[in-house]
């Protein structure tokens, strides 16, 4: 998967708390086994009924994609705020 592909397919549409995503600068879109496979800007979030999606820049190219992530989380859903 590329770092388009895990971007478009992690940023939404999924149920999350808007205002925290808000309050965050960047996204990594993690693999279930924990590897970052993209790191984004957040600039914004689209609503889609009582889901959202996320709207940013994706960093391609960082240097933190496919390295373990810094900010490990329990969460089943594969976005990581940081």
């Amino acid at each position: 998967m590329t770092e388009e592909e895990a971007w478009e397919a992690g940023r939404g549409i999924w149920k999350f708390k808007a205002d925290r995503a808000l309050a965050q600068d960047e996204v990594q879109i993690i693999a279930p086994e924990g590897l970052v496979l993209a790191v984004a800007t957040i600039t914004g979030i689209t609503k889609h009924g009582d889901r959202y999606a996320l709207e940013g820049v994706l960093l391609r190219g960082d240097p933190r994609v496919g390295q373990p992530t810094g900010t490990p989380h329990s969460s089943r859903n594969p976005v990581a705020y940081v």
